[in-house]
């Protein structure tokens, strides 16, 4: 067990099963309600297991995902019901270029809601990150929030699909 929480199984020589708090779309409220001050505590939420090649040091957390935004019918995309496993980064590193090109996909928790998001650049001067969905469709367009509107933001790391 890290001490974050997250709890770590050997599966093999190379792989481990982790066990990490899952976020469901039907809790999004309830979780923005106890992440106000960015300590929740996640033991109501359940627990699901991935299946990683390492032991991972940070706070990691699985969410399911809510709406279409990031459904392009393609391997890339994120669809209603995938569970994304996605490890939590400081807020003490906002100020300095996020890796986006390394971690594409995040999950963003603002004050209204957590969103599912490709980020697609992040301006270090004025704070202000720029979003974009996967689904083409216009009512899905790219927009930019400041740092200051973020109450967590989460690299994806690796998903599981409910689409066979």
């Amino acid at each position: 067990v890290t001490k974050s929480g997250n709890k770590y199984y050997e599966v093999d020589g190379d792989h481990f099963q982790m066990r990490l708090p899952l976020v469901l779309y039907n809790a999004y409220g309830r979780y923005l309600s106890d992440t106000s001050d960015y300590s929740a505590q996640y033991e109501p939420w359940g627990e699901v297991d991935f299946i990683v090649d390492r032991i991972g040091h940070g706070r990691y957390v699985a969410f399911e995902i809510k709406g279409y935004s990031m459904d392009d019918n393609t391997k890339n995309s994120i669809a209603q019901g995938d569970i994304v496993l996605a490890r939590e980064l400081s807020r003490d590193f906002w100020s300095c270029k996020l890796r986006y090109r390394d971690f594409p996909y995040w999950i963003v928790v603002t004050q209204n809601g957590i969103l599912c998001k490709q980020m697609v650049d992040h301006d270090v001067e004025t704070g202000i990150i720029t979003f974009h969905s996967l689904n083409p469709s216009p009512e899905y367009r790219d927009f930019q929030l400041h740092v200051n509107d973020i109450k967590q933001l989460f690299n994806i790391i690796k998903r599981t699909t409910s689409v066979m």
